[in-house]
């Protein structure tokens, strides 16, 4: 059984034939973003699907990660006159700076958000911090969702496998997977290079996102989100 995801973008930063990484995750009854970066918010006005979102998950702050996040408060509160939308946020750290940026963008940020930490929003979701991983300076997490038919792990961008992944008891007691990992085809400091994650093709669900599929060297393993779960192309 595949898990209920789609994803409005898959691409890096300056893959904008792609669109920012960003996904839609149904799950226990309850509808969440995973990420909202610069063009996010379009597609989801596109989709009709700005009042279908229960939460959003920010795994970091960068801006193909956060970048139309106000905006997409901002139609949400003046336009479709809805209470403050719950955001998840893995860390005290990323609650902080994701407070002050909102704080400068939007003044008072409790009129259009809640920030939440996971476990105070569902028992089903939890954060793995993966702060420094990806950038020197930037705070950032994983999520986890689990349910009693599977478990499904988001990394965010990170620049090496999600650290559990490499305890075996961890990796038993969540099976079965779906892990959906930002690659890299070029070795960077910053995302992980895509034969990294090999050793997880076993043992468990694994899909590359946050990349150009046409970049993907003829030697790789790792099936990609672009054909199979992006929105208006599943099959």
């Amino acid at each position: 059984m595949r898990p209920p995801i789609r994803f409005l973008g898959a691409g890096g930063a300056h893959d904008l034939q792609w669109g920012n990484s960003s996904a839609l995750l149904e799950w226990e009854g309850r509808t969440f973003l995973l990420d909202c970066g610069f063009t996010v918010y379009p597609r989801l006005v596109e989709k009709q699907l700005i009042e279908r979102v229960d939460a959003v998950c920010i795994t970091h702050l960068h801006d193909d990660h956060i970048g139309s996040l106000s905006v997409f408060l901002y139609h949400r509160h003046f336009l479709s006159q809805l209470p403050p939308l719950p955001l998840i946020v893995g860390t005290p750290e990323l609650y902080a700076k994701l407070h002050t940026i909102l704080h400068f963008m939007m003044g008072e940020v409790e009129r259009f958000a809640r920030l939440v930490f996971p476990q105070e929003y569902a028992a089903f979701v939890q954060a793995i911090p993966t702060s420094r991983l990806h950038a020197s300076h930037m705070p950032s997490c994983a999520y986890l969702f689990s349910s009693p038919a599977m478990h499904l792990l988001y990394s965010g961008d990170i620049a090496e496998p999600v650290p559990v992944l490499n305890d075996p008891a961890w990796l038993a007691s969540h099976q079965p997977l779906w892990v959906f990992h930002d690659v890299a085809f070029r070795r960077t400091p910053s995302h992980c290079y895509y034969e990294a994650l090999y050793p997880w093709l076993e043992s468990t669900q694994l899909w590359g996102y946050h990349c150009d599929p046409a970049e993907a060297p003829r030697d790789n393993r790792i099936p990609l989100v672009h054909e199979v779960f992006f929105m208006g192309r599943e099959r």
